[in-house]
């Protein structure tokens, strides 16, 4: 004789979510990549080529893919001070004024509530330009003033980043931008000759 089970289903059993192979890309995705609506256009609908999700998509990628980049740019000149043990031919007011600029970038779009994607960049640009700067002092025999510096310049960012700080402010500072730059690069080759 045979016999039967029948399995009945359970309140329990119908709450179980439905999951899928996609889930753990999924929070990487919509937290980097694209929004809900394009994550669903892409892997529910496997509409590839929806241009406003593509272009969106493009833009986070860029932005990331530059912030990846940034965290480079200077680290060959860092590594080249450290084995050299030696800064001559940078100048400190050069790295200045483009601190000026960089810091004017990142405060005015934390400021502006941008997405980190916007001005990621500029906080690993800062972080390595603040190192040649020390590097700058230290190795021209002043480490403790490089060390001064560092504690000035982040209480100095700390206070721009700060309710106490006036949006005017912020606004001159990446309105300098481009005049920071220029004199620091001509400073710099100046230096260099």
């Amino acid at each position: 004789m045979a016999r039967h089970i029948s399995i009945m289903a359970t309140p329990m059993m119908e709450e179980l979510p439905k999951t899928s192979v996609l889930d753990p890309l999924k929070g990487l995705l919509l937290t980097y990549f694209m929004p809900e609506s394009c994550y669903d256009e892409f892997f529910l609908n496997f509409n590839f080529l929806d241009v406003p999700c593509l272009k969106i998509v493009l833009s986070k990628g860029l932005g990331i893919g530059i912030i990846l980049g940034s965290m480079m740019v200077k680290l060959p000149q860092i590594l080249k001070l450290m084995g050299a043990k030696s800064a001559e031919g940078l100048s400190f007011n050069s790295v200045l004024l483009e601190l000026l600029a960089i810091t004017g970038t990142m405060s005015y779009s934390i400021a502006n509530s941008f997405p980190f994607s916007a001005w990621g960049e500029a906080l690993f640009l800062m972080l390595q330009t603040v190192a040649i700067g020390f590097l700058i002092m230290h190795y021209g025999g002043n480490t403790v003033k490089g060390v001064l510096f560092l504690g000035v310049y982040f209480g100095l960012v700390a206070l721009l980043l700060s309710p106490v700080t006036p949006m005017s402010v912020v606004m001159a500072m990446q309105a300098s931008n481009m005049p920071a730059i220029i004199i620091g690069r001509v400073r710099g080759a100046l230096t260099n000759q």
